[in-house]
């Protein structure tokens, strides 16, 4: 129901073409639920009911911290007189993680679509999908260390980690795995599809290993790594920011000559590895002067097509996952939750990605509406997700209600973000944010 709503009201001749299934009509959440074992007979309380409750619970004006709370949320909303015996009984089931796991990969199929692009003179709009892999810990109830142990007992004895991938060009997540904070990043991996051309991806230090660049670049893929500090490669070539090219480096180990590198602008190396000459790789080195240390990033972009600068600044716009998860931990409702239950936070956690799609899927119908009459402006996802909770709340409780004045609600919170959700800086973000490089909303700047 909301997924057609917003097609015929928000984005017009948008995605005129795309049919969009009936995601919060009740009927396919109900088979689901039957055939995943959440529903055994028909009672008061509906999947549909249940997982909206939650929804609101996390990204309206709810307070929630226990579970309590998301009982009496429910009661709210529905205006039934559920007990809490009775609810419980529904959110402790093995079956609710699955079911909302299937619900966000609805979501992932249907709300996300290609909506950032770079000009066509950017270089990188050759590429079909620009990937930032990246994880983040979130600390969970105490009592659940067994389940969940953390890395830092002492401050955080339970934990878990989110292991991402998320599309730069779709600006939303397409993977998540969810461990206990013991586990590596590199161990959560997604496995390399058998091709990567047009595919760039963005890692940070914690991602770094030779096995996983000769793999991309067997593939024909592209990528941007932060290197480590302790890295130590031969240095084939170097070209000096100004383009001179200082030979006195060539065939020297990094660490040999590093103390002699100018401070004032960066070097453009091509280095090489042991066990890994047949692979050669860009190694562009810059002097931080606010941190005191140097800063690697190793590439296997096209020196030619992608200048120095190019790589630096693109590697910057792996912050956009960290904004993600300020959105998914800060302001998806869902943090420390006071329970016991790793089956609630389990579900919770994965409920704040559906928040966050769906989120982030309005926010840019906001866009569409802006570019459609004729505003330059662009909407920031971050302020979508703080503001308009209430209205947002409202666009629930009707799709609860069999949709009463749903059209409405959603041209309400979409003309409040409309007005109230822009970018804040935009010339900044010409100068130093993430249009510096011609990246930028699908029809806006």
């Amino acid at each position: 129901m909301l997924a057609n709503i917003v097609e015929k009201w928000c984005l017009r001749g948008w995605y005129k073409n795309q049919k969009i299934p009936d995601l919060c009509g009740g009927a396919e959440q109900l088979r689901m639920a039957e055939q995943l074992g959440f529903t055994i007979r028909q009672r008061d309380i509906r999947p549909l009911d249940f997982i909206l409750s939650l929804i609101d619970a996390l990204a309206g004006d709810g307070n929630c911290d226990t579970q309590a709370d998301l009982h009496r949320k429910f009661n709210e909303l529905t205006g039934l007189n559920v007990s809490y015996r009775s609810w419980a009984n529904q959110a402790k089931k093995d079956a609710l993680p699955t079911l909302i796991l299937w619900l966000w990969v609805q979501c992932l199929e249907i709300f996300s679509r290609k909506v950032m692009a770079f000009d066509e003179d950017s270089p990188f709009s050759e590429f079909e999908h620009i990937l930032i892999q990246d994880g983040s810990s979130q600390a969970v109830y105490d009592a659940l260390k067994e389940a969940f142990p953390g890395r830092f007992s002492t401050v955080s004895p339970a934990a878990v980690e989110l292991h991402t991938t998320m599309d730069l060009l779709t600006n939303n997540l397409v993977r998540v795995q969810l461990t206990e904070d013991t586990r590596s990043e590199r161990d959560c991996l997604p496995p390399l599809p058998t091709s990567m051309a047009y595919i760039l991806m963005l890692m940070d230090a914690g991602y770094f290993e030779l096995e996983l660049f000769a793999a991309i670049d067997d593939r024909e893929g592209s990528f941007i790594c932060k290197a480590p500090q302790s890295i130590n490669p031969t240095i084939l070539s170097a070209v000096r920011e100004d383009g001179k090219n200082p030979n006195r480096y060539k065939g020297q180990k990094l660490k040999d000559v590093l103390s002699g590198f100018p401070k004032d602008q960066c070097l453009d190396l091509d280095v090489e590895w042991p066990g890994f000459k047949a692979w050669p790789f860009r190694l562009v080195v810059r002097w931080n002067d606010k941190k005191q240390k140097w800063v690697f990033v190793v590439t296997n972009l096209n020196r030619v097509e992608f200048t120095l600068s190019d790589v630096l600044q693109a590697y910057r716009l792996r912050w956009q996952i960290e904004l993600i998860f300020k959105e998914i931990k800060s302001y998806s409702g869902w943090h420390r939750f006071n329970t016991k239950s790793a089956t609630l936070v389990f579900s919770l956690i994965l409920m704040s990605f559906v928040v966050v799609t769906l989120k982030r899927y309005l926010a840019h119908a906001a866009q569409a509406n802006l570019c459609e009459s004729g505003s330059i402006e662009e909407i920031s996802t971050h302020k979508v997700m703080k503001s308009g909770t209430h209205l947002f709340g409202n666009v629930i409780s009707s799709l609860i209600n069999a949709g009463k004045s749903l059209v409405s609600c959603i041209k309400k919170l979409l003309d409040f973000w409309g007005n109230n959700a822009k970018r804040e800086h935009p010339a900044r973000d010409g100068c130093s944010g993430r249009t510096r490089l011609g990246f930028c909303a699908v029809g806006g700047a």
